[in-house]
């Protein structure tokens, strides 16, 4: 599992992290390789190890981390499984460099696995317990600015779906969107009017009434708001007298300690903001070898 269209984003995250992290003046560095002649080429091997388990999400920083003096390869594709002192990437160059690369790059690399880690759990949990058709995970739009595509990789390396990727990537009538239109009959005919024909309505509603109303509108998906598991059971009853049955997204405070009570036969999405932000990073850890 690759995506080589992310390799521009990765080195643009890459070089900014070095940027910031003012390499050029590293003290340590530059005292350390005093005594090696010239210090900027002396020679290094270095490798990251997992002190964690989890999944990989950082094909993508391998490869942007190549340069004319560094050779990185890694031994792990996207999406794989790694255990705890598993070696996941190799590093052969000047020392300075490697020294550089450290943290920007562990701090990434750790970032994007964490996502796809925690991605995975949630998905095993959502298998489990409803094998038969189960409810995709999907993230939200709750990302860090500029940080939105490795997050939304992470969730796929981790067995997850993206959401909307950005405002014009689909349709999600919110409340906000309901009271700025004066109801939910009027937000979803306006949008109607004017989204692309091959754009499905999606609207959010907080409650069982909300809900009929979104159904007699026309909607193409409802999104359920912190519904608990048994009204999340009474508004799949309800969508079933639907004319044209939508899909059913489940959302709010889902996580790993009750994801598998929504996991049920009916909804089609649970989305979860906390894969995103509220990022557990993988440990890893860069070390030299001597």
């Amino acid at each position: 599992m690759e995506n080589s269209a992310l390799l521009g984003i990765w080195k643009e995250l890459l070089t900014q992290g070095l940027q910031e992290d003012g390499a050029q003046w590293d003290w340590t560095t530059l005292g350390s390789l005093k005594g090696l002649v010239p210090a900027k080429k002396a020679a290094a091997r270095a490798y990251i190890v997992a002190k964690s388990e989890g999944f990989w999400a950082a094909a993508g920083l391998v490869s942007a981390a190549q340069s004319s003096s560094c050779l990185v390869k890694s031994s792990i594709k996207d999406g794989q499984r790694f255990k705890v002192g598993q070696k996941l990437v190799s590093f052969v160059g000047p020392a300075a460099e490697i020294l550089a690369l450290e943290r920007p790059f562990l701090n990434l690399c750790s970032f994007a696995c964490g996502i796809a880690t925690t991605t995975a759990d949630l998905v095993s949990r959502v298998q489990k317990a409803c094998p038969k058709n189960p409810p995709r995970v999907t993230s939200t739009r709750k990302t860090l600015p500029y940080l939105k595509d490795i997050s939304v990789w992470g969730v796929m390396c981790g067995g997850g779906f993206a959401h909307r990727l950005g405002l014009s990537g689909g349709v999600l009538i919110k409340e906000n969107h309901i009271a700025a239109a004066g109801g939910i009959k009027k937000a979803i005919l306006g949008t109607r009017s004017l989204a692309p024909h091959g754009m499905k309505i999606e609207i959010e509603v907080r409650s069982l009434k909300e809900l009929k109303q979104a159904l007699e509108a026309g909607a193409d998906g409802v999104l359920l708001d912190n519904f608990a598991p048994a009204q999340v059971s009474e508004a799949l009853r309800v969508t079933k007298t639907a004319p044209a049955r939508p899909f059913v997204e489940v959302s709010g405070g889902l996580n790993a300690e009750n994801i598998a009570t929504y996991a049920i036969a009916g909804v089609d999405v649970l989305s979860v903001g906390s894969l995103t932000h509220s990022v557990k990073s993988s440990d890893l850890s860069l070390l030299i070898e001597t």
